[in-house]
C-alpha cells in the first residue's frame, strides 16, 4: 500500500496534492458545484448537511455520484463524506433515529447502550452512502454555563465521559463508519462559542491530562480514525496560536504525547474564531504546519446571503497553492499529510454500504431516553396528575423557528419539546390546561395570583444551538412563577440539569437531560406512570 501511494503522490499535480486535503461544503442541491469540486479542484471530502440532500433518496443519489466523480480520477481514492451525526445535533431527524443525545446517555451511564446508539447512528447514516460521522463529541462538560456543548457532551466527570467515548467509537466502528473525536483538547470548559468568537481555557497541560484530554485518550486508544480541532487558546500550551494552528497542541500532544497516529481535521475555518483572526490562506498553511491533515470549510451558509462562498473556496484553494510554490511551506510536508490520508481512504473507505434497517432503532431510542430521566427535587411529591393541573412553556415559541438551521447544523428537528410533551400528554390528562404564551407573558406584566389554585408543571427547554442560544430569558419567568407560587411549582427540565443550581427554591424537579422528542415521550409516560 505504501509503495503505491508513493507512486501515485509522485504522479499528481500540486493543485492535486492542495485539493485532496481539503474538505468543503456546498450550498444547497448545486451538484454542478460539487461535482466541480471533486473534478476541477481534486478535493478529499464534503461536509454534507440537509441543505444537500432532504430525504435519505437524495442523500443516496448526492453520495453516489460524487463517489462517481471521484472514481473518474487519477487518484480515485473514495471522498471522506462527513456528517454531524452526535445525538444532539444530527441531520434527516425526519427519518432516522438520534436517540436522546449524549448527556442523556452519559446519564444513563450503560456502555453497551452508548456502544448500540452509535451503531445504529453508523448504521443508518452509512445506509446513505456517507462514510464518516464527526463525533462523538469528547468534550467534558467542566464549565455548566458552555453556551454550545451542552447535550453535546457525555457530562462532567472525566472518567465517566472517557467511558462513554471509548462505548461511542466502538459503536460506530462495529457499524462500519469512521470515527471522529472532537473538539481537541476540549470546549467543555468555555463560557463562549467559538462560532463566534475565540474563547480561552487558561489551564496546564497536568490539568488538561486529568480533565478535558482524558476522553480523548480513551478515543485514541479506542482506535479513532480521526480528531478534530477546536478554535480556542490555551495559552499554557502555547501562548500565541489556537489549538487549530498549534504545533505544541497538535504535534507535540495529540500525536507525540497521547499517540494518536489518525487523521487530524480542523473544525470549520469558517467560524468566526478563525474568520474574524486569521487570513483564509495563512490559517490553513499554519493549521497543515502544526500536525492537521484536513482543513475544513463548511458551515458556508455563514456567509453565502452576502458572501461569494465559492469565491472563497477557489481563493484559498488557490492561495495554498501558490504559497507552496513560492516556498512559504514545503510540498514534502503536504506529501506527508497526503500521504496518511490517502492511505485511510483507501483502506478504511471501501465498505458496502447496507440497507437502512429500522426494526429496532425506535425502541432503542426510547430505552436510552427512559434510562436517563432523573428526579432530581423531591422535597414535595408530584401532584395527583389525574386532578387539573396548568402546564406552562417557560420558552418563548417564536424561539422554536430556530431549531431547524439553514446552515445543517444544531438539532435540526421542528419537534419542540415542550410540544411534542403536551402533545404526549393531550387526552391522557384531561385535567392538564395547556397555559399559552400570551397568557405567560399577561401574569409576568402584572404577577398575581390567577394561577394559584393549581399545581404548575413549568416546562424548561434547551437545545444546543451553534452561535446563539436558545431563550436566556426563560430563567426570568421561573423566577417571577418562583416568587409567587413557591409551594406548588414543579420544574420539568427538557434538557442539561445545569439551569436547576439557580433555582435553590424548586421542591420539585424531573430532568430528561434531552430535549429530543423522544426524550418529551418518554418524559410524558414517566409522569403518567410515577405520580
Amino acid at each position: 500500500m505504501q509503495r503505491n501511494i508513493r507512486q501515485l503522490l509522485d504522479a499528481m499535480s500540486l493543485e492535486e496534492k492542495v485539493g485532496q486535503l481539503f474538505v468543503l461544503a456546498f450550498a444547497g442541491r448545486d451538484l454542478d458545484y460539487a461535482s466541480y469540486l471533486v473534478r476541477e479542484r481534486h478535493i478529499g471530502g464534503f461536509y454534507l448537511t440537509d441543505d444537500n440532500a432532504a430525504t435519505p433518496e437524495q442523500a443516496k443519489q448526492l453520495a453516489t455520484q460524487l463517489q462517481h466523480q471521484a472514481s473518474l480520477r487519477p487518484c480515485d481514492a473514495p471522498l471522506l463524506l462527513a456528517v454531524d451525526q452526535e445525538g444532539a445535533w444530527g441531520i434527516l431527524t425526519k427519518y432516522l433515529d438520534l436517540g436522546p443525545g449524549n448527556l442523556a446517555l452519559g446519564k444513563a451511564d450503560d456502555e453497551k447502550l452508548t456502544s448500540e446508539v452509535y451503531q445504529m447512528f453508523a448504521r443508518q447514516i452509512g445506509a446513505l452512502g456517507y462514510n464518516c460521522i464527526l463525533g462523538p463529541c469528547a468534550d467534558v462538560n467542566t464549565n455548566p454555563d458552555n453556551p454550545i456543548i451542552g447535550q453535546r457532551s457525555f457530562g462532567e466527570q472525566p472518567q465517566a465521559v472517557a467511558r462513554q467515548v471509548c462505548a461511542a467509537v466502538e459503536g460506530l466502528h462495529q457499524g462500519g463508519l469512521l470515527a471522529c473525536a472532537k473538539h481537541f483538547p476540549g470546549h467543555g470548559d468555555t463560557a463562549e462559542d467559538s462560532h463566534q468568537t475565540l474563547p480561552v481555557v487558561d489551564k496546564s497541560e497536568a490539568e488538561l491530562l486529568e480533565q478535558d484530554l482524558m476522553p480523548f485518550q480513551a478515543a485514541v486508544n479506542a482506535g479513532v480514525d480521526l480528531v478534530m480541532t477546536s478554535h480556542i487558546r490555551f495559552p499554557q500550551l502555547d501562548s500565541d496560536l489556537p489549538a487549530t494552528l498549534s504545533k505544541p497542541i497538535l504535534t507535540e500532544l495529540l500525536k507525540q504525547q497521547m499517540g494518536f497516529g489518525g487523521i487530524i481535521i480542523t473544525d470549520s475555518m469558517n467560524m468566526w474564531a478563525m474568520r474574524r483572526q486569521y487570513d483564509p490562506v495563512g490559517a490553513a498553511l499554519m493549521a497543515l504546519e502544526a500536525g492537521a491533515h484536513l482543513v475544513m470549510l463548511s458551515e458556508e451558509h455563514y456567509e453565502n446571503q452576502s458572501t461569494d462562498y465559492k469565491a472563497i473556496q477557489k481563493a484559498t484553494l488557490d492561495g495554498v497553492i501558490d504559497a507552496v510554490r513560492q516556498g512559504r511551506v514545503s510540498e514534502s510536508l503536504l506529501d506527508s499529510r497526503l500521504g496518511e490520508v490517502l492511505t485511510m481512504r483507501y483502506q478504511k473507505l471501501q465498505r458496502p454500504s447496507s440497507p437502512l434497517i429500522q426494526t429496532q432503532d425506535g425502541k432503542l431510542s426510547v430505552q436510552a431516553a427512559r434510562q436517563a430521566i432523573r428526579r432530581l427535587r423531591e422535597n414535595k411529591p408530584m401532584p395527583d396528575l389525574t386532578t387539573p393541573c396548568y402546564f406552562i412553556p417557560l420558552a418563548d415559541p417564536a424561539n422554536q423557528e430556530r431549531l431547524v438551521n439553514s446552515r445543517g447544523i444544531g438539532p435540526n428537528d421542528p419537534r419542540a419539546a415542550s410540544s411534542e410533551l403536551l402533545k404526549s400528554l393531550h387526552g391522557k390528562l384531561p385535567e392538564l390546561i395547556a397555559v399559552e404564551f400570551p397568557q405567560l407573558q399577561a401574569f409576568l406584566t402584572a404577577p398575581d395570583q390567577r394561577f394559584a389554585d393549581k399545581p404548575i408543571l413549568a416546562v424548561w427547554e434547551d437545545y444546543p444551538l451553534p452561535g446563539e442560544d436558545f431563550d436566556p430569558a426563560q430563567g426570568q419567568r421561573l423566577t417571577q412563577l418562583l416568587q409567587q407560587y413557591p409551594d406548588n411549582l414543579h420544574l420539568l427540565l427538557l434538557g442539561p440539569d445545569y439551569p436547576l443550581q439557580h433555582f435553590s427554591n424548586v421542591q420539585s424537579c424531573i430532568c430528561t437531560y434531552s430535549s429530543r422528542w423522544v426524550s418529551a415521550q418518554a418524559l410524558a409516560e414517566f409522569l403518567l406512570t410515577h405520580h
